[in-house]
């Protein structure tokens, strides 16, 4: 998340969302009560006798006063619906009732009446780090698979075959400039500017393409090669996020943390450690005992528990007791162990007594 200002003298912030893992950070931040301010677009239509029949659209600022927010089912938006209370235009009226959609990329400007607590203070400047986004190419002589992970979550791009069968690349004497152009190309559009770029596969085709990023294309910073995965293509995006190589190269990224997590709960499940909690109830009850030290939480908690609060509470007790919270999607693996294991699970710093 970009933090454009963090203003406490008079409880007001501006921020511009750049992953799923944000848009669920202003979930839990934004309240009823609090003044939300981002852009909308409305169509200009001209009523004149010679107006052309073709529409203008036009971009309104507007502020409404929070009555209800609510992330969308695939997490990729957020609705904050209210009275309009300011307007930069008259194509609407203040008072009237507004919903704002909010997703990656817009600017939105927050005001809390009763001010911010420690707490979301914290969930908006925790959410600045850049070492959770990075780009991930997993290829060999046949075909490239692209991943752009943000936060906890990984987007794919459709697999960029070279067209070449095994024996015809060995025979040709020709560099595959082109394959690996398609590639870059491909990269560029989605590319986090600044981000790492790992580069895993089997043989010695990864290290010829981090070498032609190297010479060829600047904008892609320090490609790194990972070594340790014989998968190419779109699979072997999914495989190098188990690969305890890239693990290592990522250090502090939220994806590496959460792998640790899951790892350390099935840990201590199999060894019948009763400090893990599974569950909505359960974590929720560890939350307010301030036992939770780790939480994952998956995208099925949302279809288990329909008053999306709750789960608000939940996440904001963990960090209010100084535990650490992970929103999952089922676009990693991660996400469906988690989702199998009831969409929350929970390290607990000491069993909690019945």
């Amino acid at each position: 998340m970009i933090v454009h200002r963090i203003d406490t003298r008079h409880d007001f912030v501006t921020v511009t969302p750049e992953s799923p893992d944000d848009l669920w950070s202003l979930r839990r931040v934004i309240s009823k009560g609090d003044y939300v301010a981002s852009e909308s677009s409305r169509v200009l239509k001209e009523t004149s006798e010679y107006a052309r029949p073709d529409k203008e659209r036009v971009k309104v600022k507007i502020t409404v006063e929070v009555e209800q927010v609510k992330l969308d089912s695939t997490i990729s938006r957020l609705r904050v619906s209210g009275k309009i209370v300011d307007v930069s235009n008259d194509l609407l009226t203040k008072n009237s009732f507004h919903s704002l959609s909010i997703s990656e990329g817009r600017n939105v400007g927050i005001k809390k009446p009763n001010g911010f607590n420690a707490v979301q203070l914290n969930i908006i400047r925790g959410s600045t780090s850049e070492a959770d986004s990075y780009a991930i190419v997993a290829l060999d002589s046949r075909e490239a698979g692209i991943g752009i992970v943000k936060g906890t979550h990984l987007q794919i791009v459709p697999t960029i075959e070279s067209g070449l069968t095994g024996k015809m690349y060995h025979d040709s004497k020709k560099a595959p400039t082109n394959y690996f152009d398609k590639i870059s190309d491909a990269l560029a559009v989605v590319y986090p500017s600044k981000s790492n770029l790992f580069v895993l596969g089997p043989g010695n085709t990864k290290n010829s393409f981090a070498n032609f990023l190297t010479q060829n294309r600047k904008e892609f910073a320090n490609p790194k090669t990972i070594e340790g995965s014989d998968v190419a293509g779109e699979d072997g995006v999914y495989v190098s996020l188990r690969n305890p190589n890239l693990q290592s190269a990522l250090g502090e990224s939220r994806l590496a943390k959460a792998s640790k997590i899951i790892q350390e709960a099935m840990r201590r499940i199999s060894l019948g450690d009763s400090r893990v909690a599974l569950a909505f109830n359960d974590n929720l009850a560890a939350a307010h005992a301030g036992a939770v030290e780790s939480q994952l939480v998956s995208e099925e908690i949302f279809s288990k528990v329909v008053d999306e609060d709750k789960i608000v509470d939940l996440l904001n007790t963990v960090e209010e007791f100084r535990g650490e919270t992970f929103l999952l999607d089922s676009s990693t693996d991660l996400g469906g162990q988690v989702n199998s294991l009831g969409g929350v699970v929970g390290l607990l710093r000491f069993v909690l007594r019945s």
